[in-house]
């Protein structure tokens, strides 16, 4: 009995009852190639590298193309992603089917010659020679994806990969891992939590409490951990990117905004922060209802090397009549948003207003984001973390980083913020 028999000539019950029923989705859309990125993220013991394996195993013997695994620092694969894959193999009971190589470190299916070969990325440039003459190496797994310092470090090696043609109705498609770091603005944290994805992204998010084979230990250290540091077990079990442990907002809401919600609005303010160069401009527009305590995020314009004429000429094409509150140190592009016959005028800025204008928004009762209206809003109200001192202990102010939507904010709610006067 062949491999391919062995295996994938099972009833379709018996290939769902190898995976994790929360795994299960991913294995069919991966199958049918519906999109070209996997990520798998989540907390310890979610058994998400081993589903990874199962899936390149089982691709490996489906399809004439090769796979390739990488770690950021090339001494961890031999007990990592390679013991991972021979693990896959073994538990699919088709190991006499595959080659085990330690130099160079590769899996061969000897029925048809293809293989799995594991690379380290402690230089992405030298990926750019990756090639192998028989089989396209058109799979691909990056194991703990967090340990790369930047999203290009990645992209480079992809590029390596998916530059040349492939035949035969085959597809580039890959899989990416990981352990969300503590901190809400490491890169994979801001692209694949709090951020939206590309069109050809599935994200996946897995815990422990998804998986029914985590033994009795584990899950009695799990639950001690819970009684005794609830942030840690948070960051550690359930895979939350925490941050500095204190969330700023609690009050923030981050779902579809609906027509009961605009119906709600009794006010709207605009704020703009400037931005030209590295920093983005944000100009933002809110609803608020007095009433209850909310407001609604409806309309953003975000984005680098955009000029002032751009800013305006986006105001003008919506229509929006109603003034804007812009960051009062540029007073000249103030009076370039006036030569266009938008209201604006700078906000008044004074000792503590930064701090009390944050307070304001957190005393809300809501704080509604809709990530399909305001992408950037949703982000940067989601990753915002507490400053913290040289001891790493968080102080009574936000970072001052990623802020650009909600230091606009602030500025739109200035004539709402009363403390004695109008302060700013």
């Amino acid at each position: 009995m062949t491999s391919l028999m062995k295996v994938l000539k099972r009833p379709q019950k018996r290939i769902s009852e190898l995976l994790n029923k929360n795994f299960y989705e991913v294995w069919l859309f991966w199958k049918e190639s519906l999109y070209s990125r996997y990520v798998l993220k989540g907390g310890r013991g979610s058994a998400k590298s081993s589903h990874i394996a199962i899936f390149i195993v089982l691709s490996i013997i489906l399809e004439p193309v090769s796979a390739v695994c990488f770690r950021k620092v090339g001494e961890t694969l031999s007990r990592t992603v390679y013991e991972q894959i021979k693990w896959a193999i073994q538990f699919l009971g088709v190991e006499e089917y595959f080659k085990f190589k330690a130099s160079p470190l590769e899996i061969i299916y000897v029925e048809r010659g293809n293989k799995i070969i594991f690379l380290g990325v402690d230089d992405p440039q030298k990926s750019k020679s990756i090639k192998l003459a028989d089989f396209p190496l058109a799979l691909y797994w990056f194991e703990e994806l967090a340990e790369f310092k930047t999203e290009a470090e990645v992209e480079t090696v992809i590029r390596s990969i998916t530059r040349g043609k492939l035949k035969n109705g085959l597809k580039y498609k890959g899989f990416f891992s990981y352990n969300p770091p503590q901190s809400k603005l490491h890169w994979v944290n801001k692209k694949y939590s709090f951020g939206g994805t590309d069109d050809n992204t599935y994200v996946h998010h897995s815990t422990y409490l998804d998986n029914p084979h985590i033994s009795e230990q584990f899950l009695e250290d799990a639950e001690n951990l819970k009684k005794r540091n609830e942030l840690k077990y948070r960051h550690e079990y359930l895979g939350e990117a925490i941050g500095n442990g204190i969330i700023p907002f609690p009050n923030l809401q981050i779902r579809q905004i609906t027509k009961e919600d605009l119906d709600n609005i009794s006010i709207v303010r605009q704020g703009l922060d400037w931005g030209y160069g590295v920093d983005p401009v944000a100009f933002v527009r809110w609803g608020y209802s007095k009433k209850k305590k909310i407001i609604y995020a409806l309309d953003e314009y975000y984005g680098v090397k955009r000029s002032n004429k751009n800013v305006a000429e986006y105001i003008l094409s919506k229509g929006y009549e109603e003034p804007i509150t812009c960051d009062s140190s540029e007073p000249k592009s103030i009076d370039d948003l006036r030569e266009h016959e938008l209201s604006a005028w700078g906000a008044t800025k004074g000792k503590g207003s930064v701090e009390y204008g944050e307070k304001w928004l957190g005393d809300l009762e809501a704080i509604v984001i809709d990530p399909a209206r305001t992408p950037n809003i949703a982000k940067e109200f989601q990753i915002i973390d507490y400053a913290t001192d040289k001891d790493g202990n968080p102080l009574p102010r936000l970072e001052d980083k990623n802020n650009h939507t909600i230091d606009a904010t602030r500025y739109a709610f200035e004539r709402d913020m009363k403390k004695g006067k109008y302060v700013y």
